[in-house]
């Protein structure tokens, strides 16, 4: 998936940053033990949800991302890198916490990323993942992801759309994070309820993600015929209802 266009990031920023994000921003920092003083390198950072909290945590943060345009929306006063995760150009043993917040399964190499996030942390430093967790409803991408199946099979299309690429188990984040070497290890499931202001912004927060450019490319009837299917799912009489978002948090330490 590919967050590398100006509008997703743009879209990404305005919708889905602070309903979504923003506030498993605040549990991941809490979770990996953020201090004041601390060094702490944000992995994919997206737009900057994790580097935004972690810096008022006190904390020296650094954003690194693949995505230029994606970056561009990093609050001015935290230094940015643009970097593949597992290139990372920072010396050895130079952060103490590295964070990774629904990044780690967009990866090409998730095992790789966390060896190179172990490289850089000092000894006895702690690296924190997040990921959707496998098995749970995630509105509005399934909402989408159906509609767009739906629509495929009037087509008549083989199209497979699904968000199971996006989502990991409790043992897969531990497993991960083992291979790459860390130690003390654990992994725990949470739920957080978020609710949109407005149904429209909800289905604005879609064009945030690679599911955007796609629409986008649909003939106009079934674009609208794809929106439409979505907001019959999403409409409460009007509003838009709280959906119970659910995360697998994992954490391990530099040895």
């Amino acid at each position: 998936m590919s967050f590398g266009t100006a509008s997703v990031a743009e879209n990404y920023q305005r919708y889905l940053e602070p309903v979504l994000f923003a506030p498993w921003a605040h549990r991941l920092v809490a979770y990996a033990g953020v201090r004041a003083g601390d060094v702490v390198l944000d992995l994919a950072a997206g737009t900057g949800a994790v580097a935004r909290i972690a810096a008022r945590a006190g904390a020296e943060v650094i954003a690194a991302d693949s995505s230029a345009p994606m970056l561009e929306h990093v609050p001015a006063g935290i230094r940015t890198l643009e970097s593949p995760a597992d290139a990372l150009d920072l010396p050895d043993g130079s952060v103490d916490v590295v964070l990774c917040q629904q990044g780690l399964q967009f990866l090409p190499d998730p095992v790789g990323a966390l060896r190179e996030a172990l490289r850089v942390l000092r000894p006895g430093g702690v690296v924190a993942v997040s990921v959707w967790a496998t098995d749970e409803r995630l509105d509005p991408f399934d909402a989408f992801a159906e509609a767009l199946q739906r629509d495929a099979v009037a087509a008549g299309s083989d199209r497979r759309i699904s968000n199971a690429a996006v989502e990991m188990t409790v043992h897969g984040i531990v497993d991960c994070l083992l291979v790459a070497g860390a130690a003390d290890v654990r992994a725990t499931r949470q739920e957080l309820a978020v609710r949109w202001p407005t149904v429209d912004s909800e289905i604005a927060a879609i064009f945030g993600t690679p599911f955007g450019p796609f629409l986008d490319r649909l003939p106009s009837g079934r674009r609208d015929g794809v929106l439409d299917d979505v907001r019959r799912q999403l409409d409460h009489g009007g509003t838009t209802g709280t959906h119970v978002t659910t995360s697998v948090l994992g954490r391990g330490v530099k040895r």
